[in-house]
């Protein structure tokens, strides 16, 4: 991890300012953060350096009040598409003559709270992950573009930013939000409408939180709700358009995360996927089903909707996806 600032600077300011990848569509991100001949396997999370991890402690760390992002691994007990659940087996060691006690926890690790890396979407036309890694090669051996790349870089630490959309649609419309397990948009201009009532300004490098209540929704939902979820896998998230892509690249975000199964609306009804071109496309890392329930309040309570976020994925070579292990600081 990099000690001096980022340059901001020497990135395209805009999607459209983007240089050509031959191959691939107009806006890839492949050969920005190479250095002397080396393909990068940490896209946007450059962004964080030391000097940027320095300043965000100083600035946002005031009261130590945290809370911890992660959803119990139990909660998704009916995961989507098929996913195997959490399995968690006590070992008694007594027999061995001493008296203690081991445990052995399996599940897939998109079945709760996670982080996908750049192995888990390719770019779906050409079959290739985050910066030209093909999927053949993925699946022969290589380690490339795995979560452990991250860990290596000293994990993720950042400044946090929520935009707390369902409290801010509860406060300007009459009835129920809409409904998280369906298919629906959160538009462009509810996040800019929500991040303006916030009063919260967006800086380079930032790590993007949305809440669109998916989690609160789950945790009241009956079996019955949860298991004709499962069969449709809709749910709520960002909408998919150009718009969105061009407001995600200005912005500069190190990684994105929401309370939703998969950040944006799905399943995808339109030309712009982005889960393509945020993970495959720019390598900026992807969390889903993050528990943003008690960040909102603690943002509520002090006011302001900036954190230090610090996140520690699992230590797994050629990993697709981790638990964050994402504590929110104050």
């Amino acid at each position: 991890m990099s000690s001096a600032p980022f340059n901001f600077a020497a990135l395209p300011a805009t999607f459209a300012e983007l240089p050509p990848v031959e191959g691939m569509p107009q806006g890839c991100a492949w050969g920005l953060f190479d250095k002397d001949g080396v393909k990068d396997e940490l896209g946007t999370l450059n962004y964080l350096t030391a000097d940027n991890c320095r300043r965000v402690v100083a600035a946002e760390c005031q009261t130590g009040e945290r809370t911890q992002l992660d959803w119990s691994l139990d909660n998704m007990n009916f995961p989507g598409f098929g996913r195997k659940g959490l399995e968690h087996k006590l070992v008694d060691l007594k027999p061995l003559g001493f008296v203690a006690t081991d445990d052995e926890v399996s599940f897939n690790t998109q079945a709760g709270s996670q982080w996908d890396s750049f192995r888990h979407v390719a770019h779906q036309s050409t079959g290739h992950y985050y910066n030209g890694l093909k999927h053949d090669e993925l699946h022969s051996g290589t380690l490339r573009n795995g979560i452990h790349k991250w860990v290596q870089a000293g994990g993720i630490a950042g400044r946090g930013v929520l935009v707390d959309w369902l409290s801010w649609w509860e406060a300007n419309h009459d009835g129920a939000a809409p409904a998280p397990n369906a298919s629906t948009d959160v538009p462009l201009a509810e996040i800019k409408a929500t991040l303006e009532a916030q009063g919260t300004e967006l800086q380079p490098g930032d790590l993007l939180l949305i809440r669109t209540g998916f989690v609160r929704w789950h945790e009241a939902a009956d079996d019955e709700a949860k298991r004709a979820h499962q069969k449709s896998s809709e749910a709520i998230g960002l909408e998919q358009s150009q718009e969105v892509l061009d407001w995600l690249w200005v912005n500069k975000f190190s990684a994105v995360a929401c309370d939703t199964v998969a950040f944006e609306n799905w399943p995808p009804r339109k030309s712009v996927m982005l889960h393509e071109w945020l993970l495959s496309l720019w390598g900026t890392p992807i969390g889903e089903l993050w528990n943003l329930e008690g960040l909102s309040e603690l943002c509520k309570k002090h006011k302001r909707y900036s954190f230090f976020l610090t996140s520690a994925p699992l230590h797994v070579p050629g990993g697709v996806g981790s638990p964050p292990n994402a504590i929110a600081v104050f």
